[in-house]
């Protein structure tokens, strides 16, 4: 009798995980498709259980949006490789907008999702606010030589201005608000990231 009970909590739990991971999967793929605010109702019937389990296994909305950064992060952090930094500018810089341009494709509809719920959620804030501190911290490292040939004060303006030429926005306003091709939005970041980096260097 106790291993039977024992199955049947095991069982129960694996169909909550399941659900959990349903739930997660269904709103990203709302997300993509376009459904900046999708409801509890709609990430329900993507997922194919009743909207009621949305907030059994979720406490709020913002643990849900918890788990949907963590998966999204999964998703995408292992197509951000090491930079070799022995590697002259040039080279840097193309492998680096490479995969900074492979990056904001991918995650463009979430993006636009998430900064409509920046103002309004702490999970979201958080987890934008770390996104942009990893996507500097990764151009100060890439860069590093070129950073340390300037002033202290000038090192700082440089880094913005770099971290400010490879964001998600500028690439939403290269490609949005432009109507840039991926290649064409790649070859201006590329233009700016050399022309900050080649400046009095």
């Amino acid at each position: 009798m106790e291993a039977t009970a024992k199955g049947a909590r095991d069982g129960r739990t694996v169909r909550a995980e399941r659900t959990r991971q349903a739930l997660v999967d269904a709103l990203l793929a709302l997300l993509y498709e376009g459904q900046l605010r999708p409801t509890a109702e709609r990430i329900a019937e993507r997922a194919g259980v009743s909207e009621r389990s949305v907030f059994q296994h979720f406490a709020d909305r913002e643990a849900l949006y918890q788990a949907v950064a963590v998966e999204q992060y999964e998703r995408v952090a292992p197509t951000l490789e090491p930079i070799d930094v022995s590697f002259p500018l040039g080279e840097r810089i193309d492998v680096f907008v490479e995969q900074r341009t492979r990056l904001l494709e991918t995650v463009t509809p979430v993006w636009r999702a998430a900064l409509l719920l920046e103002p309004e959620s702490e999970v979201v804030s958080s987890w934008l606010q770390t996104t942009r501190g990893r996507a500097a911290r990764r151009l100060e490292r890439v860069f590093r030589a070129e950073l340390e040939q300037r002033g202290q004060s000038e090192r700082g303006v440089l880094l913005a201005a770099l971290v400010a030429a490879s964001a998600w926005t500028s690439w939403e306003a290269l490609r949005a608000h432009q109507g840039l091709s991926v290649e064409r939005a790649r070859a201006a970041m590329r233009a700016t990231l050399a022309g900050l980096l080649a400046a009095e260097s």
